[in-house]
This record gives C-alpha cells, sequence and structure tokens, in this order.
C-alpha cells in the first residue's frame, strides 16, 4: 500500500476521480482513481430520466461538495499496479474526517460495497 498527497483536478463520477499526485521531489503525475471497495450510480451509459443517472448525480455532487470543503487536496492509499482499465485503485482521506470518502459514501447510502 502506497500513500500519496494528491490534488483533484476532476470529480468523473461518485467513484473515480482524476488527480495529480505528488511523488516527491517536485514529481508529479496524472492518473485516474477508481475508489476501492464501494460501487455508486452510473452516470455514463445510462438514459438521464433514468433513476439509476439520477441517483449517480447525486453522488457525484455529494464528492465535489467534500472535495471543495478540503481545497481539492487528499491523502491518497494505493495499490502499486493498476486495474484492467488502467485505473489505480484507492483510499480517498479528507483532512477533516476520519473516515475514508469511500465509507463515508456508503454511510451516507450514495454507494454500496463490492467485490472485485
Amino acid at each position: 500500500m502506497y500513500q500519496y498527497k494528491a490534488k483533484v483536478e476532476k470529480v468523473v463520477d461518485g467513484d473515480t476521480i482524476d488527480v495529480v499526485i505528488d511523488l516527491g521531489f517536485k514529481i508529479t503525475t496524472f492518473q485516474r482513481i477508481r475508489m476501492a471497495r464501494i460501487d455508486t450510480p452510473e452516470t455514463y451509459n445510462v438514459k438521464r430520466d433514468s433513476e439509476e443517472y439520477q441517483d449517480g448525480i447525486v453522488s457525484k455532487q455529494y464528492v465535489e461538495q467534500r472535495l471543495s470543503a478540503n481545497n481539492n487536496e487528499i491523502k491518497l492509499e494505493t495499490e502499486k499496479v493498476p486495474e484492467k482499465y488502467g485505473r489505480y485503485i484507492g483510499t480517498i482521506w479528507l483532512a477533516d474526517s476520519t473516515t475514508s470518502l469511500n465509507d463515508e459514501l456508503v454511510e451516507k447510502g450514495l454507494a454500496k460495497y463490492v467485490n472485485y
């Protein structure tokens, strides 16, 4: 498990974010991060008038609000190797909470735990 400081550039959906990771020594990398152990409703490839899409927007907006409240700065825990879609799987920590954002989404009913 690796830990990094990162700045969120974009919330793709409720469980995926684009970040610039500080690797140290003034070296950074841009990566897409999939939140570990959770799944939120989809906002891509679903009908915009569907309940899933609407729930996905609510999850995405919650993540955007939580990140904004923390200046889009996170602490990221990730594995060494990306998953099959090229994203790294990570746990997101915010300075104002002792609960990971991943777990917070489940506690708020905005995501569910999954095994993958």
